[in-house]
């Protein structure tokens, strides 16, 4: 496996792929928000490609101008990462953290944030062996008006 900048010809499968990471939002505004992205300096997009060439999984990563946890803006902030359920414990989410890494260290950042639900223990679990530790834990709340 390997792993690219997104490309345009990757919005269909990419869009697909988020649409399944997110299943609460809306899968046409996850499509039609792609190539804006793609366009988006403070974004970085990249995609897991398989030993066949076709994409795997992707990951998703905004430069942030306030995280809890990092003391100086802007961070690389991890929005999401996404790997196909047949290509899953293979090294493909560490190898698009790696890229991540890479570009985070290549633009002078010191360090990465991410973030995950607190119910989410699978994630919790990848992020603290991937050598994420813990800032804060926070509960948001809104009051309709």
């Amino acid at each position: 496996m390997r792993v690219r900048d997104a490309l345009p010809t990757d919005i269909p499968v990419w869009a697909a792929m988020r649409a399944r990471l997110w299943p609460d939002a809306d899968p046409a505004e996850l499509a039609d928000e792609l190539r804006a992205m793609l366009d988006d300096p403070t974004l970085w997009n990249f995609m897991l490609l398989d030993d066949g060439g076709r994409v795997a999984g992707f990951a998703e990563v905004q430069l942030r101008t306030m995280f809890d946890g990092c003391p100086v803006a802007p961070y690389p902030h991890i929005e999401g990462i996404w790997v196909e359920p047949a290509h899953r414990r293979a090294g493909g989410a560490r190898r698009l953290l790696a890229a991540i890494e890479a570009r985070a260290r290549g633009q002078g950042h010191d360090r990465i944030g991410s973030d995950v639900e607190l119910d989410n223990r699978g994630s919790q679990a990848w992020h603290e062996a991937c050598g994420f530790a813990e800032e804060v834990r926070v509960i948001l709340y809104s009051k309709p008006l």
